[in-house]
Parts: structure tokens; C-alpha cells; sequence
């Protein structure tokens, strides 16, 4: 049955699956929707349209489905979405959508959250995602697959981080950081394949030599970003992570950080 102890505060509206766990001071809004086998710890607030799906923990302090932090922003009805098994920190804080964004900001499965880490207004991450501890993303951000974002990096407004990469702590990144690689540094730029997480989830070793390839070509030729692309498609076999690489720097609206 549901566990919600007597000083917290649930909203007539409310749906918490039977197995939910509620701690002290908490509050859940009358929107809020509550998966199966998840706990919420003490002094939570959850408010706006907030759907939470199967066995995630969400810790003390933490604040979901906040308005947008947007001058004059009118997005009463805009929601955030998060899916299963998706863990949040102590002081972590993830914003809904804004009516002039996509409408939701959304978490994949899986995601870790630390502590006084924030996610702003409708941003995307997929699954599997790391955000370290006080990390800040602004709105509209995107997040592939299995990245990593260093404690107290802040990621500029629309950048994409790409899947399997790791921005390193302290970051300030202002353009995209493709698929696969590391980034570090004020301003962020990439400097090398996050080859450990690749060969960690199964990545073939052909595939990293190939992007190796495609590495040297984008960052250490002189090259710029259209020719280095040309002498890729041109000179490195392609596989699936090849193609993804190439394909999210094309697609690219505020540049690759080099």
C-alpha cells in the first residue's frame, strides 16, 4: 500500500501508484502523476503537470515540475516528464517545459541526477544519463545516450551533447559536443575519444579505431569542419557511430566545440 507519512502534503488530484513512498514535509501537487515502486524522500516538492514513472528515487529537498525561469513566462500547463528508474539527488532541482519551447521537458530512464544539479525548461535527456553535482543545464538542452556531465559544468541554452560523450567538470560549453568524445575547459573543447565508456558499454574496437580516424580528421588535420567531413566520408568505412557522428555534426545549429 501507499506509504505517505502524516506531515506530508498530497493533493486530492494526485494519482500514486499503491506501492509509492512519501516522506515527511513533502508536497505533491494535484497533477502529479506517481509510478509504481517509487520513493520520494522528505521535504519534496512536486508541483505542475509532473509525470514520474516505476521505481525511481527521488531525494530530500528536491524540486520538480517548477515553473520555467522565463521573464513574463505563462506555462501553467506545460509538463515534466520522467521515466523509470531514473534517480534524483539531495537539492536537485528539473524545471517543466515553457509554452514557447517544446511544452516538456523530459528524462529518459535510468538517468542519475546528484545532488544540486538543475535542469532547465525543456530539456532532453535520454537514458542512462550522468549529471554530476551542481552542474547546471539551461533550457532547451539535448543529451544523447549514456553521457557524462561533470560536476559544476554549465551548458549553455539549445546545445545538443551527444551520446556516449563526457564533458568534464567545470566546463563552460557554448556549442555542441559531438557524439562520443571528451570535452573539457572555459570555453569547452574536445580533445579525444571517451574511450573507456565506449569500450565499457560494448562499442567494437573496430568501430573506435574508425572514429579515432574520424577524430584525427575533425580536430588535428587543419581541416575545417566541412572538409574534415568530406575527407571522413570519403576515407573512414562506415558503421553506425560513424554515421551518428557525422550526422549530429551536419545537423549542428550552434557549432561543434573545438
Amino acid at each position: 500500500m501507499t506509504q505517505i507519512h502524516p506531515s506530508a502534503v498530497v493533493a486530492a488530484g494526485a494519482k500514486l501508484e499503491p506501492d509509492v513512498s512519501v516522506g515527511a514535509f513533502s508536497v505533491v501537487g494535484s497533477d502529479v502523476s506517481v509510478g509504481s515502486g517509487t520513493v520520494i524522500g522528505s521535504h519534496v516538492l512536486i508541483e505542475g503537470i509532473t509525470e514520474i514513472g516505476k521505481r525511481c528515487q527521488i531525494f530530500s529537498h528536491v524540486v520538480l515540475g517548477a515553473a520555467p525561469q522565463i521573464f513574463q513566462d505563462r506555462s501553467e500547463r506545460t509538463r515534466l516528464v520522467i521515466d523509470d528508474e531514473t534517480v534524483i539527488r539531495e537539492f536537485a532541482s528539473v524545471h517543466r517545459g515553457s509554452s514557447k519551447g517544446r511544452g516538456a521537458t523530459v528524462l529518459g530512464r535510468r538517468n542519475y541526477i546528484m545532488a544540486y544539479a538543475h535542469i532547465a525548461h525543456d530539456c532532453i535527456l535520454r537514458d542512462d544519463v550522468v549529471v554530476a553535482s551542481q552542474a547546471g543545464l539551461a533550457g532547451h538542452v539535448e543529451v544523447g545516450d549514456r553521457a557524462v556531465i561533470g560536476g559544476q559544468a554549465g551548458i549553455h541554452q539549445f546545445v545538443r551533447i551527444g551520446q556516449y560523450a563526457m564533458v568534464g567538470a567545470c566546463s563552460a560549453v557554448l556549442q555542441d559536443i559531438p557524439p562520443f568524445l571528451k570535452a573539457q575547459g572555459n570555453r569547452a573543447k574536445c580533445y579525444g575519444l571517451n574511450t573507456v565508456g565506449l569500450r565499457r558499454h560494448g562499442v567494437s574496437e573496430e568501430a573506435v579505431l574508425r572514429l579515432k580516424q574520424a577524430y584525427r580528421l575533425l580536430f588535428l588535420s587543419g581541416l575545417n569542419t566541412s572538409q574534415a567531413l568530406e575527407r571522413i566520408v570519403s576515407e573512414v568505412s562506415s558503421c553506425p557511430e560513424i554515421d551518428h557522428l557525422t550526422h549530429f555534426i551536419k545537423s549542428s545549429a550552434r557549432g561543434i566545440a573545438r
